[in-house]
C-alpha cells in the first residue's frame, strides 16, 4: 500500500501553460494516459482549451480554475516541471551525451 502522500493542486490553466511549453499536444496525452484515465480525450480537451460546452446553453464555459482531479495526471505534470526545470539549468548541447536521444548516442558510438 501506497503511503498517502499530499499532492498540489493544480489548475487546468497551470497544466495547460506547461503542456504548452513542453509541446505536449492532446493526442499525445491521450496515448500516455490510455487506460489510466476514464474519457482521457475529454477530459484533456477540456484541460488544454480551459473550456467546457454546457449542453443546455451551448455555450463555452471558463474552466481554467478547476483543479486536475486525477493523481497520475498531477505526478505527471510534476515530472515534467521537473524535466523543464533541468533542461533550463543544463541547455542541450551536441556533444552532450547525457542529454541526447539513445538512438542518437548509439549512432554516434557507431562512428
Amino acid at each position: 500500500m501506497r503511503a498517502d502522500v499530499t499532492l498540489p493542486e493544480i489548475t487546468f490553466k497551470e497544466f495547460q501553460k506547461l503542456m504548452l511549453k513542453r509541446k505536449r499536444s492532446v493526442d499525445e496525452l491521450v496515448d500516455i494516459f490510455r487506460g489510466k484515465i476514464e474519457d482521457s480525450r475529454g477530459f484533456f480537451d477540456r484541460a488544454m482549451t480551459c473550456q467546457w460546452r454546457n449542453p443546455k446553453t451551448g455555450r463555452y464555459e471558463d474552466r481554467s480554475q478547476v483543479v486536475v482531479p486525477y493523481r497520475s495526471v498531477i505526478e505527471f505534470y510534476l515530472k515534467e516541471v521537473h524535466y523543464l526545470g533541468d533542461s533550463k539549468k543544463r541547455p542541450m548541447k551536441s556533444s552532450d551525451p547525457v542529454k541526447m536521444g539513445i538512438p542518437t548516442r548509439e549512432l554516434i558510438e557507431v562512428f
